[in-house]
């Protein structure tokens, strides 16, 4: 047991600790995009201090369409995958810290399958005969056949093996990536719709710095787009730039130059910015 002094030394202990640990306060502000297609917005669902940061993001996706000058005309599109990357200044994602969206590595399984095979010249170095002799008195059918060349044919089969690997993989809406990188991908539908995070952490935050700053971009690239719906005189005319590769390049090309005016960039191999969350606090 231990005894009076003991217990005061670690209280004070535990005091010293709960001064020393400052709290941060953090603001949240957010950067033009394209809000109606996809939403990103930072926060810390514990609060935050120098000690304990966890990092959260509530991810939402929705659907927009554009419209033509002459409004003749009308798209409406989603996305089938987006990734959300972070920039941190004065800061840092805990290595040792569990990231929302990490899974094991996929397993691999191997199938082998044996196949028999002859060749046609074994079988030309005997002549298969099979005859059919009948007894109509007795009512008796026999086959006369040569067994010599069978048994060669047997003797000469040759197996051969191959081995086949199958993969067992599932589907994962969010999966953690290198570069501080989230991949948000559609599972069973053809493209992202609501609520995709927000409950859970995205990763622990270690502080380096007296100042912190942590920008969330989620962007996406023409090809991620999806075309949902357009605005057509004939039912057939949506299936048509659905499976014509021509026409839904066209589409898509049209709708990321329209999003690049939101947010334009020098560099066209940069991904499009669709939402932008900036965290900012001192310690």
């Amino acid at each position: 047991m231990k005894s009076q002094s003991e217990n005061d030394a670690a209280l004070a202990g535990h005091l010293r600790i709960a001064k020393t640990t400052k709290p941060i306060s953090l603001e949240q502000s957010s950067l033009p995009g394209c809000t109606d297609l996809l939403e990103v917005v930072l926060f810390a669902p514990q609060g935050a201090n120098e000690h304990d940061f966890l990092l959260g993001a509530d991810v939402r996706f929705g659907t927009m369409t554009v419209v033509s000058d002459d409004w003749t005309k009308s798209v409406e599109i989603g996305l089938s995958r987006a990734i959300l990357g972070l920039d941190m200044v004065g800061c840092e994602i805990d290595p040792s810290a569990q990231r929302f969206g990490d899974k094991p590595p996929t397993s691999v399984k191997t199938h082998t399958e044996n196949t028999e095979t002859a060749s046609t010249a074994t079988q030309s170095k005997g002549s298969v005969s099979l005859g059919i002799s009948g007894s109509s008195s007795m009512g008796k059918v026999a086959a006369k056949g040569g067994v010599g060349a069978n048994a060669d044919f047997a003797k000469n089969k040759k197996v051969s093996s191959t081995a086949k690997q199958v993969v067992e993989s599932h589907e994962e809406p969010v999966v953690a990536l290198s570069g501080n990188r989230w991949r948000f991908s559609s599972v069973g539908e053809d493209f992202l719709q609501s609520r995709y995070a927000g409950g859970e952490a995205l990763c622990k935050i270690k502080i380096t710095s007296a100042s912190v700053t942590i920008e969330g971009k989620l962007s996406f690239y023409p090809k991620d787009l999806t075309i949902i719906d357009v605005e057509c005189t004939s039912p057939s005319l949506l299936e048509s730039w659905r499976k014509s590769p021509t026409k839904a390049a066209i589409a898509k090309i049209l709708v990321a130059k329209h999003l690049r005016a939101l947010n334009p960039v020098d560099n066209l191999c940069v991904p499009i910015a669709g939402g932008i969350s900036v965290l900012k606090g001192d310690v």
